[in-house]
């Protein structure tokens, strides 16, 4: 009896122990049906982003060594969307955009007393170019004006509301369709929201006389005129 009953226990011991390890064993099945959990990805999801950075920055070092720092921005734009805070990227990215400033520089008169005149200088869509402006200008104008003010609907009769009266401001004709008009002032950077011709002239009705010169000063993304001729 003590014998069967020391069988009886074995059995019942062994088997306790296959259960468990078999529930254990469905467990870890069960787990990699799941898949790996959030830290595990977000480990991938690191390791991923830091291969894609150092690719990239390897390939803006390879457009800085033929020259092309359009390239290497555009790749560093890249870096920034993902790491922003990347040691030294937002220097490097300054350095070479100062560089693309300096780029193709160009000094233009422009003559107040022709409204629009002729186009400054060809620009290009997404592209950054610099205008530095100096000089005054005589004007004069004699009109009745209403109690609401001078018209400013009008961009090639009136003055526009986007600048002060006076002001030199700027637009941007693509297929011969103005885009909006912009203020410069003493000078900007600007990126043009569509490529084409860049028209200035001061912000004051069409009907004013106007004499005097306004020397320019571009550089960046433009094209002279003259060349595309």
């Amino acid at each position: 009896m003590l014998t069967t009953a020391g069988v009886t226990i074995a059995v019942l011991l062994i088997s306790s122990a296959v259960f468990a390890q078999s529930g254990k064993k469905d467990k870890d099945k069960d787990k990699e049906k799941d898949g790996p959990n959030s830290q595990q990805l977000e480990i991938r999801m690191t390791k991923a982003e830091e291969g894609l950075l150092k690719e990239y920055m390897e390939v803006a070092k390879e457009y800085l060594k033929k020259g092309d720092q359009e390239e290497a921005l555009t790749v560093l734009k890249r870096v920034e969307h993902i790491n922003p805070k990347m040691d030294g990227l937002k220097q490097e990215m300054d350095r070479i955009g100062e560089e693309l400033m300096q780029e193709n520089e160009a000094k233009v008169e422009l003559d107040v007393s022709k409204g629009w005149g002729n186009p400054v200088c060809e620009v290009t869509e997404g592209k950054t170019f610099r205008l530095a402006a100096t000089g005054e200008y005589k004007l004069i104008y004699s009109t009745t004006i209403p109690l609401t003010g001078l018209p400013t609907k009008d961009p090639a009769l009136d003055h526009v509301s986007v600048g002060p009266f006076g002001a030199l401001i700027g637009v941007v004709v693509t297929d011969g369709k103005p885009g909006d008009p912009f203020v410069v002032n003493a000078g900007l950077e600007h990126t043009p929201k569509k490529s084409g011709l860049l028209f200035l002239r001061v912000n004051v009705p069409a009907a004013a006389k106007c004499t005097g010169d306004i020397k320019l000063q571009l550089s960046g993304a433009i094209t002279s005129v003259a060349k595309k001729r």
